[in-house]
């Protein structure tokens, strides 16, 4: 045989998962696991494949256009006896009906539109119990708003409320102090509580939330206080004012929350948002706080989050919301206070992130399974709603995890690819490869999904155009590149009317091996 004889080149093929692992921002691109993204936008993880977001519909409008910044639910004993309420231009707009908006007579000229608020139930009726730390406290029960009447603090001294224990707890605006009312009350004298001598590092008291270990209610419910600085001090008991029933479980020291709004329970804990990312405080008070992110609900993107945190933790907006219909946990991040929002999300059941962009929502809540948002301009939006972000189309972007195809090294000779897709649309993602870490994708332009398709259980028979069944699509398309390593980039774009599901489940490269001189 001849010393430069040529050598055969036999076409190989390689199947790779959806990154259902969902958006890493940790790992290196050379180590990423091959179930994760390098950028996941407005494609959801799910446990099987990943699937472009749905969009939003406006739901109250009316309202000017100013932005709204809390969205309040009163949870009656019925799905029907429930109200949500809206707070912009300091006024309180009834937000129930998908319909134009009215202010309500008895909550306007309020001085700003940032109120904490929960639902309280006592002997009298069941409230929704509201506060900003500027103007009194406001309850709604069912019927009517009012003011209750607080003796014992300045009552528009109150930031943020909290029911532990059945009681309401205060915290009280640029202080040390909390304060609460009696048992089973809404109103009436407000004891203090001071906790600046139980704070090591000082700072100002931001929030309460409720700890629960047993994953219930009940006598083993924990007081949780936050301050601006970190410092976490933790009660267990039932009365403050009797040293028989609440003690002292210890001062921790964690990363510094951001907002009022920091708290929050998810998957059965109560997490705190921090520049160091959302964590669990069941796992949070046993490691050191150099060791916080490690045990981060976004310890997938936490050099994201970090970034994000440093730089926008001043501005209002940032929360987290459970969304069980969607088995989504969202986080609002708030790129330009009141005009541009992200959302870092994960899937509940399966804890993997993505990232979410055109829902510029400033506040978010759920109301009667359902998700909500209130914008930059003076609307209300359900949100996860149809194939379109208003009137305009879902851009939905990927890149996976670079592929080594089992042979580091070794350089390859791409040739075609393809993604397995699963939709009830016309919808076809385009595709490409960038190669050894390099952005030299060419993606061209994805076929948009324009169907006017009605949405489920609300067509008329013989009249509306009913949905595309889901089917299975696998078109090959020319992926060539030449290196060791491959990254594969889908994008796609929706413009329907009606529910459109479209996901990858994931896809397969064709490539030769060896050196091709």
């Amino acid at each position: 045989m001849m010393p430069n004889a040529a050598r055969t080149k036999i076409a190989q093929g390689a199947s790779l998962p959806a990154p259902v692992g969902g958006w890493d921002a940790v790992s290196s691109l050379a180590d990423m696991p091959e179930d994760r993204a390098v950028t996941l936008d407005n494609w959801f993880p799910r446990p099987d494949s990943v699937e472009i977001r749905k969009g939003y519909k406006n739901h109250a409008t009316g309202m000017g256009s100013t932005v709204v910044e809390t969205l309040l639910v009163y949870h009656g004993l019925t799905a029907a006896a429930g109200k949500m309420f809206a707070a912009l231009g300091g006024d309180f707009y009834d937000v129930t009906a998908e319909a134009t908006a009215s202010a309500t007579s008895s909550v306007t000229g309020m001085a700003n539109n940032r109120w904490q608020w929960v639902n309280f139930t006592t002997a009298g009726g069941k409230f929704l119990w509201a506060c900003n730390g500027a103007d009194t406290p406001k309850h709604y029960d069912g019927s009517a708003w009012a003011t209750p009447s607080i003796s014992g603090i300045t009552s528009s001294d109150i930031v943020h409320v909290n029911a532990h224990q059945n009681r309401l707890w205060f915290v009280l605006k640029d202080s040390t102090k909390a304060a609460y009312l009696a048992t089973g009350a809404v109103a009436g004298t407000a004891t203090a509580f001071e906790l600046g001598g139980e704070c090591i590092r000082g700072g100002f008291l931001t929030a309460m939330g409720t700890w629960t270990r047993d994953g219930g209610s009940g006598m083993d419910d924990l007081a949780v206080f936050i301050f601006s600085t970190g410092d976490c001090i933790i009660y267990q008991g039932t009365d403050p004012a009797s040293s028989n029933t609440w003690a002292k479980i210890g001062t921790y020291q964690l990363a510094p929350p951001i907002g009022r709004r920091c708290f929050n329970a998810l998957a059965g804990d109560l997490v705190i948002t921090s520049i160091e990312g959302v964590l669990p405080i069941s796992k949070a008070l046993q490691v050191d706080q150099s060791a916080l992110a490690t045990i981060a609900f976004t310890k997938n993107i936490n050099n994201a989050f970090n970034a994000v945190a440093r730089s926008y933790k001043s501005n209002f907006g940032w929360e987290v919301v459970p969304y069980a219909r969607g088995t989504m946990a969202l986080i609002n991040v708030p790129i330009a206070e009141g005009s541009l929002q992200h959302q870092y999300v994960f899937n509940t059941l399966t804890g993997a992130p993505c990232r979410f962009t055109g829902w510029n929502v400033n506040t978010m809540v759920v109301f009667n399974d359902n998700l909500y948002g209130g914008t930059n301009d003076g609307k209300v939006i359900r949100l996860d709603f149809g194939g379109r972000d208003g009137t305009s189309e879902i851009s939905a972007i990927g890149q996976a995890a670079y592929h080594y195809y089992k042979s580091r090294g070794v350089l390859k000779n791409f040739g075609h690819l393809r993604a397995l897709v699963t939709t009830a649309s016309d919808l076809r993602p385009s595709l490409g490869l960038s190669t050894d870490f390099k952005d030299n994708a060419v993606v061209g332009t994805p076929v948009t999904a324009t169907i006017q398709s009605a949405l489920y259980d609300s067509a008329i028979y013989d009249t509306d155009i009913y949905a595309i069944e889901g089917r299975n699509v696998a078109d090959w398309s020319a992926a060539l590149g030449e290196g060791h390593c491959a990254s594969i980039h889908f994008r796609a774009s929706t413009n329907a009317a009606g529910e459109v599901s479209t996901r990858i489940n994931g896809f397969d490269v064709t490539y030769t091996k060896g050196d091709f001189i």
